[in-house]
């Protein structure tokens, strides 16, 4: 499914690497598909445990934290993006599968049966809400590159190359 590699271009184009991507950053899962910055993959962390809960980083240790596709796997987001804010000292980017876009809004997923939380606009507002005292939000969107709203819904379009999922950015206060 390639969500880190198969946005590159547009995300380039939005500035988000300019932006956002910049110092010393850290990757949590990216297992096959690492963010390249500068030709080489930022710091990773992917425990076979695939623990989020208690990071092993100091306060404020990376400029920047990248997930894609790893928060649904959690039952408490809310204690993960803390732990994630904790660490970061600027911001916090991250990507989850829309439940309408992704899921089809069917739960549990069918897509994926790892998936333990699901994320709409309304959910995903509601969770950052309560993190507002560690952060603001800088953006919090849907992704849909190449999607297309009038196929089939039985049809997983992100393995033909679309994007489904809400995309946030998380400046640390």
């Amino acid at each position: 499914m390639n969500e880190t590699s198969k946005l590159i271009e547009k995300r380039i184009k939005l500035g988000i690497y300019d932006k956002y991507f910049v110092g010393n950053g850290l990757e949590i899962g990216g297992w096959n598909d690492p963010l390249i910055i500068d030709g080489k993959p930022i710091t990773q962390h992917t425990l076979p445990d695939g623990s989020s809960h208690k990071l092993p980083f100091a306060d404020n240790s990376f400029d920047f934290i990248y997930a894609s596709h790893v928060l649904e796997h959690f039952i408490s987001p809310k204690t993960v993006l803390r732990e994630w804010l904790r660490v970061a000292r600027n911001y916090v980017y991250f990507a989850v599968p829309d439940f309408y876009l992704y899921e089809k809004g069917i739960w549990p997923s069918k897509f994926n049966k790892n998936h333990i939380s699901r994320f709409d606009m309304q959910t995903m507002q509601e969770l950052l809400s309560d993190l507002s005292d560690v952060c603001t939000i800088e953006f919090c969107r849907i992704e849909d590159n190449k999607y297309d709203y009038t196929a089939n819904p039985q049809l997983d379009q992100t393995r033909m190359g679309a994007s489904a999922q809400i995309e946030v950015c998380l400046k640390k206060c």
